[in-house]
């Protein structure tokens, strides 16, 4: 059929903006919250405070800027909550340099959902003036500006809360999402199952001023935990994006962490095709296999133990070189029932670890053959309070500023 040009002219328009509108939302997106807290402030010239995020349409954080507030999330994707504000006018798919001041990390995403390419950035030294990487200049719909915390890098796995505040650690998770933070224990949550990765439970995170990370699904590889499989987890991992915390990696068991063809290979790479923020790579060790493998000595015993693990770290490095380590669950194989064995591997891996930059945190698992605290009181055991006496340093060893251009 024939057509007038004036006619092609009308299909072109609608076309045009029909492809306009769908740029980088979400399905879910909706209007903004009705009852936004009071604007940032915006300032079209002179000097920023260098209290606050300030954003800038041009380089090195020149004239017009905006500072924003923290505890927010910058985005037109609805989370029922009023932690959630719309990106000032005029700043969406704009932003071309930031300064983020001492103590803070913000999160900037391409999708309001916080998906997309990506990027984490932490000011734990000093304040950090840049300039965006090409990937994210005029490419930002989500913004999570928050205050960041350096605990050590020991730290406590435990579900008992009277536990956890004996450890005395500056850190501590319990495998749960809804644990509370204690004085000067901040509490790290954990998706731990593909159920908890829900708008619901990322408006939850999101309402939470006592967080900056996550950890996600615990040993997805294991029928007996998690039990997810690597595309489940990829699409729920995306729904936790929308939090805008410190992300880790799944944590799967000791033989599936790398290698071709294991659960974490394949997650990873799944990750970085579909451009999944992976902030640090999560792992467990056992020395599983070698429980009867032992020396003449205790110590020499444990220095096996040692030279084993210390392999298997530096292979988990090779694997993934970009990527800090956390180590939630360790010890000296949970078959192997001699008290002073676990102590000299506590004290050789823990003294290795505080001198590995690549490595952020770590927390002993206490198995049931070498309890961490005694059934009648809660008091903690021999062990534990050994485990408790080990010297530590700071889990973040200077800024992350990534792919940014640092500027003076």
């Amino acid at each position: 059929m024939h057509m007038k040009p004036a006619n092609f002219f009308l299909i072109g328009l609608s076309l045009f903006f029909t492809l306009a509108a769908c740029k980088k939302s979400t399905e879910q997106t909706i209007t903004p919250t009705p009852t936004p807290p009071p604007p940032p402030v915006t300032t079209p010239q002179g000097n920023y405070s260098g209290q606050y995020l300030t954003v800038s349409t041009v380089e090195n954080i020149a004239s017009p800027w905006t500072e924003l507030r923290a505890d927010s999330v910058y985005s037109t994707y609805n989370l029922l909550s009023g932690m959630v504000k719309v990106i000032p006018t005029g700043l969406e798919d704009k932003i071309v340099s930031f300064y983020l001041p001492k103590d803070y990390m913000v999160v900037f995403a391409e999708n309001n959902d916080g998906t997309g390419e990506t990027a984490t950035f932490i000011a734990k030294d000093s304040a950090i003036k840049a300039n965006l990487p090409t990937r994210l200049k005029n490419n930002i719909s989500y913004i999570r500006y928050i205050k960041i915390n350096n605990p050590d890098k020991k730290g406590t796995g435990s579900t008992n809360a009277t536990a956890v505040q004996n450890f005395a650690a500056q850190w501590y998770y319990g495998w749960s999402i809804d644990k509370a933070s204690f004085s000067n224990q901040q509490f790290v949550p954990m998706t731990w199952g593909k159920g908890t990765c829900t708008d619901a439970q990322v408006k939850y995170l999101v309402e939470r001023n006592d967080i900056d990370h996550l950890l996600s699904f615990n040993e997805p590889d294991n029928a007996d935990q998690s039990n997810v499989p690597v595309d489940t987890a990829i699409a729920r991992y995306k729904i936790m994006m929308k939090s805008g915390l410190r992300l880790g990696s799944p944590v799967t068991t000791q033989d599936q962490a790398f290698g071709s063809g294991k659960w974490l290979t394949n997650f990873m790479a799944k990750a970085v095709t579909q451009k999944l923020r992976i902030d640090y790579v999560v792992v467990h060790w056992y020395d599983w296999g070698n429980q009867n493998n032992n020396a003449a000595t205790d110590s020499l015993t444990a220095e096996r133990i040692f030279t084993r693990f210390t392999n298997y770290m530096n292979n988990v490095r090779l694997a993934y070189p970009n990527l800090p380590i956390w180590l939630t669950e360790y010890n000296a194989n949970i078959n192997r029932t001699s008290e002073t064995v676990h102590k000299y591997f506590m004290k050789l891996s823990t003294e290795w670890m505080n001198n590995q930059p690549f490595i952020e945190r770590y927390a002993y698992f206490f198995p049931t053959s070498l309890p961490a605290v005694n059934t009648t009181d809660n008091s903690l055991t021999n062990a534990a309070n050994y485990w408790k006496s080990l010297p530590t340093t700071k889990s973040l060893s200077g800024n992350i500023v990534g792919d940014a251009i640092l500027v003076k």
